[in-house]
Formats: C-alpha cells, sequence, structure tokens
C-alpha cells in the first residue's frame, strides 16, 4: 500500500489556498492507519512535481493498492484536467502544468491491484476568480484497458471551512468521515457524495462525481 499527497497552498502568482496543508496532513494520518507508506509533500513546482510523480510510479508493480492524492488550483481544457504547480505563470497553460491523464495512464499500466486518484481541485478555465480548494475529482482506477474516471461535475465550486488558524476542505471533512470504514473503495466514496450532498452549507454549489472501472470489491482496508 503506497500513497503520495501533495497540497499546493503559496503559489507564487496565484490566490493562495489554506486547505491543502491541514487535509494533506489529515488524510496522511488516516492512510498510515489503513496500512499505507506515505508521502507527504507541500508547494510543490513543476519539477518537483514531476520527480515526485515519477517516484511514485516507480514504487508500484503487482499487488499494489495506490492512492494518490492532489489539492491545489487545477483547471479542465479540452476535455482534460491539470494540476497547477506553485510557479505556473500566470495565466498558465498546459505545458506549465501536469496532466492528470497521463498520470492515470502510467498508473494503469503498471500491474497494480488498485489506484486511487483523488484530486482536490478546480476544474475551470479560465480561472475567472478566487476559488478556494475548488473542484474534487475522485477517481477510482484499476488494471484496464478503458481509462476509468471520477470527477465532480464542471463549473461548480469547492469549499473551505475554518475553525481559527485551521482549514480544512469539505471534501476532506467527509473523506476522513468514511475512509476507514470497511466497505468497497466505490461505495465509501458514494457515501461522501451523499454527505456532500446534504451540508447545507454547499448544497447546489459543490457536487461530486464518482466514475469508475472497479468490479472487484476492493478496500482501503483490505490487508496487503
Amino acid at each position: 500500500k503506497i500513497a503520495l499527497l501533495v497540497g499546493n497552498n503559496c503559489y507564487q502568482h496565484h490566490p493562495n489556498l489554506m486547505a491543502p496543508v491541514t487535509d494533506v496532513f489529515e488524510l496522511s494520518l488516516l492512510l498510515e492507519q489503513l496500512g499505507f507508506q506515505v508521502v507527504s509533500l507541500l508547494d510543490l513546482n513543476k519539477a518537483e512535481m514531476v520527480t515526485a510523480v515519477s517516484r511514485f510510479l516507480q514504487l508500484l508493480g503487482k499487488g499494489v493498492y495506490a492512492v494518490f492524492y492532489y489539492a491545489g488550483h487545477g483547471y479542465e481544457q479540452s476535455g482534460r484536467n491539470y494540476m497547477v504547480p506553485v510557479d505556473a505563470p500566470q495565466p498558465y497553460a498546459p505545458e506549465n502544468c501536469i496532466s492528470v491523464q497521463r498520470i492515470l495512464q502510467k498508473m494503469q499500466q503498471q500491474r497494480t491491484a488498485l489506484n486511487l486518484i483523488l484530486l482536490d481541485t478546480c476544474r475551470k478555465w479560465p480561472l475567472s476568480k478566487v476559488i478556494r480548494v475548488c473542484h474534487n475529482i475522485s477517481k477510482i482506477t484499476r488494471k484496464v484497458r478503458t481509462s476509468p474516471y471520477s470527477c465532480r461535475s464542471e463549473d461548480a465550486e469547492a469549499y473551505e471551512l475554518q475553525d481559527g488558524e485551521f482549514s480544512s476542505g469539505i471534501f476532506m471533512k467527509y473523506l476522513k468521515k468514511h475512509i476507514l470504514q470497511e466497505k468497497k473503495v466505490t461505495h465509501m466514496l458514494e457515501d461522501v457524495l451523499e454527505d456532500i450532498g446534504q451540508d447545507p452549507l454547499v448544497t447546489g454549489k459543490q457536487v461530486m462525481e464518482i466514475k469508475h472501472t472497479l468490479k472487484e470489491a476492493r478496500s482501503l482496508t483490505d490487508p496487503v
């Protein structure tokens, strides 16, 4: 069980965020409880993100449960999703950012037992206003020929909760409520989706979508 968590908070040319640092910390503790070896990294530029993802992919292999989580700015263009490094210029372009689909494709090339990608990021293009941790994109994948995809619906914003000096995203608020439960990972995310849909703070504003091709009853609680 291997996990790479990346949270970008402090941007050089874009509005700073507050929730990613807290969300990465909280998720790392939960995944460690589930038996994952976790690497957590904050405020990465493009070169650092490329290196981190490359090292992560090298660890994947037959039977591995792999989790990749990203929180920070991002956007969607021409049906492709991109993560924004902290050094991306304004306005940014695909060549300044990291393609989610490319990571997904490389993960699928490994003989892993489970690939789980969770993106807590924007899907707006261009970024029209300050948005604190915009969309949540949750991807469940396994070694299959097709490319499974799960994401938040387009142009719905995501929100942060602030308590004194601490801030966390709505998505993480409910993910940490369900992630330790012994149930199929798709069912666990469906519970998160349902809770977000019932939260009065974001009703009609923040919507989560899940797409997957997971047939086996894989759970993050599985012993590996």
